[in-house]
């Protein structure tokens, strides 16, 4: 269908003389958009045919579907050859880079990425088989990226999709909640049947249609929605069946939805769905997500119920994160007309932005937009992005990472986790460190819960899971780093141990001081990690620290 619709547009922009073109499809609910892209100076004459294309496209694809063409100027890319001119930041390429990280690093069904590279944390394979999967990961680390990916490749098998964002149901009662995907998903199935007059699509239609009046009224009650449940699953088996039809219904950031009332909403969510041919993709934060509640045996149970997918690796692997971030810029620069990312970026700088970002790959994108215009600020003729540029641009990160942490948990939470940060920052700095351990193999409290949630909100990056204590066996500890914000200002201060990454292997350096740079290769990154300062995990207050030595933790 979309090859016989790219034949119509090509013919008609033929007509008129335009032969180089580019067009892409997105479909929402009753709706498809044709989006074009032609040389500027026959842009005028693309937007001529915008009705006459609708009314041709409407005859290739299913009646009840909207066509919506829309054409837009494709940009000015120079040749890669002339993009290595003597004019360096100050090229146009690199305002086309710009503007294009500010874009499309932020990824949503609306505006996907500009293109998907898989990461070698998440399978495609993996996500998109049939069973019900949560796909955690700290924001920006890929989650919706991999669920667009998975949704793609579903509606290109010609499979059913319902895309919803809990942004839109986070005030919303679970009952209402579970209606409006009800809705949406009947709605979905209704639109694949076409013209069939089939009553088990008529009953799902009928459905679809009560959902929709029940959502304008009150509150519906438990048992009206249990019941409600009941009866659209039933018709919804009737359809959604194994060599017949499958479904997916894909529910992204569903830890903005209140932590209480989310075993319900997937309870809700797994009834509607059991033994149907559908399949529920959740993507959340983990230590902001509650799936299962043990006492009403709510929600979906892992792994009996649902599968989880990881993407939280951080920086214990720096190098293949460099390579797989890289490749993602690649795509980028690509796009923009420059030949590399390291035409330019020094390579320590793109090094320094694997560490800044914490391998989150929506930071990296976005550190590197600011640290372009940091480096246009400093150098009047600024040629490449060096590692202080990225310095400063993740210091100027610190303020809307602190704006996501406020949105993110609850009124109450906020102020407590930034003052625990802070503390835990200033002590860590005041030891003379930028990286601290976390013991592990004994009971844990408040303050480990603390330390990971700002790992979810990416104030701290995981660093080794797992590190023994070489005086004590059966003592593990965790290793983490300041996020480079943290310190990124006292950088000058005299005797800092600071990590720091170069091509994907770890270094120490202390600060103010003339000593050589050191490659913590093989065991050394292990010894010196083995050094850094302690922080008591237990309860120790609403927000409080406490920092232990090396020397004091072997203290009798």
């Amino acid at each position: 269908m979309l090859e016989a619709a790219d034949e119509v547009v090509s013919k008609a922009l033929a007509s008129v003389g335009i032969q180089e073109f580019t067009a892409s499809h997105r479909e929402f609910p009753d709706e498809h958009w044709v989006l074009i892209q032609v040389p500027i100076g026959q842009l005028a004459s693309a937007q001529a045919l915008v009705k006459s294309l609708e009314a041709d496209l409407s005859q290739v694809f299913s009646s009840g579907v909207e066509i919506i063409v829309v054409v837009r100027p494709a940009a000015e890319v120079t040749a890669a050859d002339d993009a290595t001119s003597d004019s360096g930041l100050a090229r146009p390429e690199v305002d086309q880079l710009i503007q294009l990280l500010e874009a499309r690093s932020r990824t949503s069904d609306a505006l996907p990425s500009l293109r998907y590279v898989e990461d070698p944390r998440a399978s495609l394979s993996v996500v998109s088989v049939q069973r019900h999967h949560i796909v955690y990961g700290r924001r920006g680390v890929g989650k919706t990226a991999l669920l667009l990916e998975a949704k793609r490749l579903a509606e290109n098998a010609g499979h059913v999709c319902v895309w919803l964002n809990a942004q839109a149901l986070r005030r919303l009662a679970p009952a209402n909640a579970m209606l409006v995907i009800a809705e949406r998903l009947a709605r979905a199935v209704v639109a694949r049947a076409g013209d069939s007059g089939g009553s088990a699509f008529a009953r799902v239609e009928q459905l679809q249609q009560e959902a929709a009046m029940l959502l304008g009224q009150p509150v519906s009650s438990a048992d009206a929605a249990s019941a409600f449940v009941a009866r659209i699953n039933e018709a919804l088996r009737a359809v959604l069946r194994e060599d017949l039809l499958r479904a997916y219904v894909f529910v992204d950031d569903f830890y903005l939805l209140d932590i209480e009332s989310q075993p319900e909403v997937l309870d809700y969510l797994h009834s509607l769905t059991r033994d149907a041919n559908c399949w529920i993709k959740i993507a959340s934060i983990e230590r902001l997500t509650r799936t299962f509640e043990p006492s009403t045996r709510s929600g979906l149970e892992v792994p009996h119920d649902a599968t989880t997918i990881d993407l939280d690796v951080t920086l214990q692997d720096p190098r293949a994160a460099q390579i797989f971030l890289e490749r993602v810029l690649g795509d980028y620069t690509a796009a923009a007309g420059l030949p590399t990312p390291r035409s330019i970026v020094k390579p320590d700088a793109l090094s320094r932005l694997v560490l800044a970002s914490g391998g989150v790959p929506r930071d990296y994108l976005s550190l590197l937009a600011s640290a372009i215009v940091e480096a246009r600020k400093a150098r009047s003729a600024a040629r490449e992005v060096g590692k202080e540029d990225v310095a400063k641009a993740a210091g100027g990160a610190a303020r809307s990472k602190r704006r996501d942490l406020e949105q993110d948990v609850r009124d109450s939470d906020a102020p407590v986790l930034i003052a625990f940060f802070d503390k835990l920052a200033s002590a860590v700095k005041s030891a003379g460190f930028t990286y601290f351990l976390a013991r592990v193999d004994e009971p844990t409290g408040a303050n480990y819960d603390r330390i990971g949630r700002l790992v979810d909100l990416r104030f701290c990056h995981l660093i080794q899971a797992s590190l023994s204590d070489q005086h004590k066996p059966g003592v593990r500890y965790e290793a983490y780093i300041l996020d480079l914000s943290a310190f990124a200002d006292v950088r000058l201060k005299r005797g800092l141990n600071v990590l720091d990454l170069a091509s994907g292997t770890w270094t120490l350096k202390r600060s103010g001081t003339s000593g050589a740079v050191e490659r913590l290769d093989g065991t050394k990154l292990r010894d010196r990690l083995r050094r850094a300062p302690m922080v008591e995990v237990g309860e120790t207050g609403p927000a409080g620290v406490i920092l232990h030595s090396e020397g004091e933790r072997y203290d009798e």
